[in-house]
């Protein structure tokens, strides 16, 4: 599949799977963009951790850099009705990120075209390509295509993509120790001068204007702060890495080459230690499946391992690919907050080459992966109608909410924030006088509320299905501080909203 059939390939999925809703965060950044002032990116203000009902002088300790505040503030100039712009605003970096993906595809595998439709297939990338309104897939997009351009040697392009990649999203530097690290090992290090000049040109330049603007450091800021932001734990967090990376790519076929069947055992017994390590205690039910895609998981780690020490030995592409997914990984069992399956999108493109290098000599082998493709493909198909099913009825109960009571406060994230701040409702920060309105979203990530008020009403959208987010069976796609899976089959109810009156 050459690069521009798979970035188109990528830009109709962004385009034709959006959600008719905002989903998970996007309506924070639809939030922040109505209220920006591009020359003063962080003279903003909305109830996020750790302000809270706080106020600051500005939002400078906001996490990330405002290249995607802009791009967002763009899109939303434009006027359109939200349906299109959502259906818009993702297109040009899922473009990108398809063609970057084919671009490395080329350079590393036999057969591309496989890889680009193993790549196109997985969860998290079917996922994360809908989610135009978030950052991560601007990020994942810049990112690929700076390591594009590291193996085609276009140094300048390279560079560029790289310094964007990281004033969008700071974590972005995890792929510089694996450029650095290929560098090294295939002896390109020294003519890669122009892309380092480049990449901290810019990277330089934003965060020197940012400081000459508000009289401090955001680097530094975020860093020195960010122990104010609730954390998940540790070990729950590289559990949630671990069943979530089981989103990425059919990897119980690694199994399959001569040779490789003892590769599961390193993974089995990564899933077990980090099982046991994260409290078996306070699991769900679900441990068996909890432990498949744990395993699953720890598949990805072992091959990416394998394949640096395989590539240490050969010089080839392996030392890039394996490093990068490593870093990646890393950096969001260590250094996020919490471990998102989107957060993961920028490890998508090296797993999946390396399963599809371990694959495509044989025959067996390139029928495994299409038919891995084919179920995974199914099982985003499914996971996104799970998705779409959860914001559609946390909208639908907002409305409800609305139309049933005077204008209150609310508690709760996502799409049901967006619909009750739209008419007019206020998110609940603890300052409320007897006798308001309070509607809790129940899976939402609700804020908590006093005891001893009243309730008046409960309403709730049933269903049983496939679930993204169930927070009674510990199911959490979003973050492991919600549930550890992923996924799961749930008879909860979809959402659920209770209305309380502050006494």
């Amino acid at each position: 599949m050459t690069p521009a059939r798979l970035a188109l390939v990528a830009a109709l999925v962004a385009a034709l799977c959006a959600a008719s809703v905002p989903v998970l965060d996007e309506e924070s950044y639809l939030a922040i963009a109505g209220q920006l002032d591009p020359l003063r990116p962080y003279d903003w203000w909305r109830p996020w951790p750790p302000w809270n009902g706080a106020r600051e002088a500005d939002a400078f300790v906001y996490a990330h850099p405002p290249l995607f505040l802009w791009w967002t503030w763009v899109v939303t100039k434009l006027s359109l009705p939200f349906s299109i712009a959502h259906r818009l605003v993702g297109i040009p970096f899922a473009a990108l990120l398809g063609g970057s993906v084919a671009v490395l595809a080329q350079h590393t595998c036999r057969r591309p075209a496989l890889a680009g439709l193993v790549w196109l297939t997985a969860p998290v990338v079917v996922l994360s390509l809908q989610r135009g309104f978030m950052p991560d897939l601007m990020v994942a997009a810049l990112m690929t295509a700076a390591v594009a351009g590291w193996v085609r040697a276009q140094w300048a392009v390279a560079g560029l993509m790289l310094g964007l990649a990281v004033w969008t999203k700071y974590p972005a530097m995890m792929v510089v120790p694996a450029l650095l690290l290929d560098g090294v090992v295939r002896g390109t290090l020294r003519r890669s001068g122009t892309l380092w000049l480049v990449a901290v040109a810019v990277f330089v330049l934003g965060e020197g204007w940012l400081a000459a603007s508000y009289g401090r450091i955001h680097l530094f800021e975020v860093l020195t702060r960010a122990g104010e932001i609730p954390r998940g734990e540790v070990w729950g967090r590289i559990l949630g890495v671990l069943t979530r990376l089981a989103l990425i790519g059919p990897m119980v076929l690694v199994l399959l080459p001569p040779g490789r069947r003892l590769v599961g055992l390193p993974a089995v017994f990564l899933a077990g230690l980090v099982f046991f390590l994260a409290d078996p205690v306070t699991l769900p039910e679900q441990s068996g499946a909890l432990l498949v895609l744990a395993v699953l998981g720890g598949l990805s780690l072992t091959v990416s391992l394998l394949a640096l020490r395989r590539g240490f030995m050969t010089g080839g592409s392996e030392v890039l690919l394996g490093s990068w997914a490593l870093c990646v990984i890393g950096g969001v069992a260590i250094g996020h907050n919490f471990a998102a399956a989107r957060y993961l999108l920028p490890a998508s493109a090296p797993i999946v080459l390396l399963v599809v290098m371990s694959l495509e000599q044989r025959r067996i082998g390139r029928q495994a992966l299409v038919a891995g493709a084919a179920v995974w493909g199914l099982l985003s198909v499914a996971l996104t109608l799970s998705e779409h099913r959860y914001a559609a009825a946390a909208d639908g109960l907002a409305a409800q909410v609305i139309a049933a009571h005077p204008v209150g406060q609310f508690t709760g994230e996502w799409t049901f924030r967006w619909r009750m701040e739209q008419a007019g409702w206020t998110f609940y920060t603890g300052d409320v006088a007897p006798g308001t309105v309070v509607a809790a979203l129940v899976n939402g990530s609700p804020g908590a509320l006093p005891e001893g008020w009243r309730e008046l009403e409960r309403r709730r959208v049933p269903g049983t299905g496939l679930r993204v987010i169930a927070v009674a069976d510990r199911i959490g796609l979003y973050g492991e501080t919600l549930g550890p899976l992923p996924m799961g089959w749930s008879d909860a109810a979809l959402e659920e909203v209770v209305v309380w009156q502050a006494q």
